[in-house]
C-alpha cells in the first residue's frame, strides 16, 4: 500500500533527503550485487579446484593400489 504524504511533508528539503537516501541505497545495492557476483565466481573456482583435487586423490590411490598389488610393500 502506498503511503499518502501530506502537503506539509511534500517539501523540496524532504525531496532532497529522499533522493539522497535513494542514491545511497542504490549504490549499496550495486555494491552488494557486485560482491555476490564475485562470491559466485570464487565458489565456482573452488568447486573446480575441488574436482581437480578429487581426481588427483583417486589417481594417487589407484596408483598406490597397483604398486602394492605388484610389489607387496614399500621399498
Amino acid at each position: 500500500m502506498k503511503r499518502i504524504y501530506t502537503d506539509a511533508e511534500l517539501t523540496p528539503r524532504m525531496l532532497a533527503q529522499k533522493l539522497l537516501l535513494f542514491s545511497r541505497a542504490d549504490a549499496n545495492a550495486q555494491t552488494t550485487r557486485s560482491e555476490i557476483s564475485k562470491t559466485r565466481t570464487r565458489l565456482h573456482e573452488l568447486e573446480n579446484f575441488l574436482v581437480t583435487l578429487d581426481n588427483e586423490i583417486t589417481e594417487a590411490a589407484e596408483f598406490a593400489e597397483a604398486y602394492f598389488l605388484r610389489h607387496g610393500r614399500m621399498d
